[in-house]
């Protein structure tokens, strides 16, 4: 496989040379150099949230034991999607009639327990709406019985619900094996909207390129 990619990345790259630097190598790019990234254009950005190491731990062991079942998801960043949306509605039906809140000031995030021992920054690349409605949900209920003095308190939550629920319905309510460390999944929604940029970006390249049709007067 990866012969084949050098195979297709060398005939690209000579097709490039030959269109536009007369079959000459161009000069060595920046350094660090890379171009738009897809993911920031469609919606999705990587969140950190101050979270319990076991917790997370936990959640991904459930994750990656059901990541195939119905209730599952192929990407652990997709469980955590689907963690974020159960909270988020729970609390928009307790204490909103259902409809989502109002959203929360930029940079509100609680009180977090930052220097507590087995507490970590964890990482997921989630869909800014999503995080925001959260957030919102979180900001709008910290007050409440069933809401959370932090973004992070909210977090932990929605985490414990969705490990319970998929140890209850798959593992009689024991937690599952440790998945593997670096084990994050697949996520065909990432997949998806990285082929409609791609698409997108090409036929703006193309229609950037073509000249306009000749008129005669």
């Amino acid at each position: 496989m990866a012969g084949l990619v050098e195979v297709a990345i060398g005939h690209e790259a000579d097709r490039l040379e030959q269109l536009y630097n007369e079959g000459v190598p161009f000069q060595a790019a920046p350094t660090r150099a890379q171009g738009v990234n897809p993911k920031g254009a469609s919606g999705y950005r990587h969140q950190t949230y101050y979270l319990p190491v076991a917790l997370h731990a936990r959640l991904k062991a459930a994750w990656w034991a059901t990541k195939d079942k119905p209730e599952g998801a192929p990407a652990l960043a997709g469980l955590v999607e689907v963690a974020f949306e159960r909270e988020a509605s729970h609390l928009e039906q307790l204490y909103n009639e259902g409809v989502p809140f109002q959203a929360a000031p930029t940079r509100a995030q609680g009180v977090n327990p930052k220097g507590a021992s087995g507490y970590r920054h964890q990482t997921y690349d989630l869909p800014v709406a999503l995080h925001a409605r959260l957030k919102a949900a979180w900001w709008a209920t910290k007050d409440k019985p069933e809401g959370a003095p932090a973004l992070a308190g909210l977090v932990e939550v929605a985490f414990e619900r969705e490990a319970s629920h998929l140890e209850q319905l798959y593992n009689e309510g024991v937690p599952f094996p440790p998945a593997p460390a670096k084990a994050r999944g697949i996520s065909r929604a990432a997949a998806q909207r990285q082929g409609e940029w791609l698409r997108g970006e090409w036929e703006r390249r193309r229609q950037a390129q073509t000249p306009p049709d000749a008129t005669d007067d």
